[in-house]
């Protein structure tokens, strides 16, 4: 059966603990780079959609003049308001919102956000016409997502895997599919970063709270990798047995026509 929206407000909801948790989303280092990229402005009203436990929103806030977080989980954006209360943060707003129905006049914010999180949307060419319309005129986009390879085989083999293991999950797009939306969607890029996150696969499964009867098919996928993907995957063995895998991620820095 296709995914629904429910099917991802359930899949995030019964897993915000564990996101809020990550140290990986909490502090991974992708975070200055998109800090590094948004280059905040104090008078900016800000938009982080899909924002999770927040952590995105949580860095920007003190930063500018009002952020405002966004997720389809209500219990994701409980998280989001516990942390914005751990940190004294009192110019951020928490709301459950669709991203692909975004209940803002058009214009609204000078910059969006939108960090790991686009894999899971339904409608990926909608999502990306609403951050763009909410946008004012020369608005900033940092969006940050896995990245696929332009390589065919490795980008199926990542996907699968992918899917295997949180069935949310959509598409990694590849760089060039990221240049294409985004330009079509009227914004002009500026600024494209990449770097690559190494995950232990039991925490990575773990993270999406994947069942234990499931897991057995995530190990045989990665131990029956090909060459090709062992090697661009980085994937290490201990024995037998798939320990870790290396991705890729793109960070891109947009602006509103």
């Amino acid at each position: 059966m296709p995914t629904s929206k429910d099917d991802v407000k359930r899949q995030f909801g019964r897993n915000a603990g564990n996101y809020a948790r990550s140290a990986g989303h909490a502090r991974g280092s992708d975070l200055d780079i998109v800090l590094d990229l948004l280059k905040p402005n104090r008078r900016w009203r800000v938009l982080d959609i899909a924002t999770g436990a927040g952590h995105t929103a949580a860095l920007v806030a003190p930063l500018v003049e009002h952020v405002t977080a966004i997720d389809l989980a209500p219990e994701m954006i409980e998280e989001t308001e516990k942390l914005f209360a751990s940190r004294g943060i009192e110019n951020a707003t928490a709301l459950v919102m669709d991203t692909e129905a975004l209940d803002f006049d058009d214009e609204s914010f000078d910059a969006v956000t939108c960090r790991i999180a686009p894999h899971h949307f339904l409608d990926i060419d909608k999502a990306i016409a609403e951050m763009a319309r909410v946008l004012s005129p020369r608005g900033v986009l940092v969006l940050e997502d896995s990245c696929s390879p332009q390589d065919e085989r490795l980008d199926q083999f990542i996907n699968y895997v992918e899917l295997l293991r949180d069935p949310t999950h959509i598409r990694s797009y590849s760089e060039s599919e990221w240049r294409s939306m985004l330009t079509s969607a009227g914004l002009k890029i500026k600024k494209v970063r990449e770097y690559r996150k190494t995950h232990e696969i039991e925490d990575w499964m773990d993270k999406a709270g994947l069942a234990a009867e499931k897991r057995p098919l995530v190990l045989r996928s990665f131990a029956q990798a090909s060459a090709a993907a062992i090697e661009h995957f980085a994937i290490t063995f201990d024995g037998i047995t798939p320990v870790s895998y290396t991705d890729d991620k793109i960070i891109i820095r947009a602006v509103k026509s």
